[in-house]
């Protein structure tokens, strides 16, 4: 038996939200529809919801890819091989993302034909070869298994983004992130995205929103060519790629964004007074960071004001919330933050 909270559909969208930001729904189980309701399975009793939990005795399990593919290895590898085998993994376009010891490398034929039969869709696998490196967060990565290539089109929120997975950074995880950010874009916005990359964040806004203009910061000049080309193929208008260091680039737009959208979760705050010296009065800054998991807003809460008095200005953090997990002990963090450059 498992518990679960009975929820009218039309609020279960935030309900499923917020439980999510405190790691509370039983990922393990699918979340069902009932009518008009949802049932949302949950870890544990939350007394806030107690008059709504239920409990299912025949729950539907949730599909896990990592189980899968290891259950799906049993029968070609020996079970100490498998335990080996970190078999979470991304799908990006047409190729597959995954990490593995390098000395399981007799073994990547099997791994990626195996992969093939559980994502018919999929042309390419690579292996991740170390973290992520440099200023641009780029990665090395090796053939497992497949075509030959690094370059794909990812297909999210209306969009197409093509990148080389190797020499551009951009995270799937992120595209209900920023379909959140485009349901918050008011009509004839001027928005700025920095740390631009192909353009995922101002492709979705550009083609969701009603905006006056997108201008799109970027360092990597690889990036910025993939995003001039996504800009062709998405046929819009309204973007302004900037290829340049964001600490440059926004001394030419002061007092200038409505909304400034800021994805380097590793160190984004470096960059919070450009932000403050480019975005209007009342404007938004969505500002993306790495932080414990155990107190994820206690210290960046500080750093953030310590920047907005240093700059004499306000900055209200009107949004917060985690979007998922980085590692054991990080997640990522997004904060809203609205500012007032007239009340000190």
């Amino acid at each position: 038996m498992v518990l679960a909270i009975k929820i009218e559909k039309e609020s279960a969208n935030k309900l499923i939200s917020d439980l999510k930001k405190d790691f509370l729904i039983d990922n393990c189980f699918k979340i069902e529809r009932e009518k008009d309701f949802v049932i949302i399975p949950i870890k544990k009793e939350i007394e806030k919801y107690k008059e709504k939990i239920i409990t299912i005795t025949d729950p539907k399990k949730q599909k896990q890819k990592d189980k899968k593919l290891k259950e799906a290895l049993e029968k070609k590898l020996p079970k100490e091989t498998i335990s080996k085998i970190n078999s979470a993994y991304d799908i990006v376009g047409d190729i597959i993302i995954i990490g593995i010891d390098q000395s399981l490398r007799p073994y990547y034929e099997t791994i990626g034909k195996t992969l093939f039969e559980i994502h018919p869709q999929i042309k390419t696998v690579l292996n991740k070869v170390g973290d992520h490196k440099g200023v641009y967060r780029t990665q090395d990565m090796e053939l497992v298994y497949g075509v030959n290539k690094k370059e794909t089109i990812i297909k999210e929120n209306n969009c197409k983004i093509k990148i080389d997975v190797e020499k551009v950074f951009c995270s799937t995880r992120l595209s209900a992130e920023r379909k959140r950010i485009c349901l918050q874009v008011k009509e004839n916005e001027v928005v700025g995205v920095y740390f631009a990359g192909a353009g995922p964040f101002a492709l979705a806004i550009s083609k969701n929103c009603n905006i006056k203009e997108i201008v799109a910061i970027e360092l990597n000049d690889l990036a910025v060519k993939y995003l001039i080309e996504n800009i062709k193929i998405n046929k819009v208008d309204n973007i302004i790629p900037i290829l340049g260091d964001v600490l440059i680039k926004a001394k030419e737009y002061p007092n200038y964004f409505d909304r400034i959208v800021m994805p380097l979760p590793k160190s984004a705050d470096l960059f919070l007074e450009s932000a403050i010296f480019s975005v209007k009065d009342n404007g938004f800054i969505h500002i993306y960071k790495f932080v414990p998991k155990d107190d994820p807003y206690r210290e960046v809460s500080k750093l953030i004001n310590e920047i907005a008095e240093k700059n004499r200005v306000s900055l209200e953090i009107v949004n917060k919330r985690i979007i998922r997990s980085y590692s054991p002990s990080i997640v990522q963090i997004v904060l809203d933050l609205q500012i007032s450059k007239n009340n000190l």
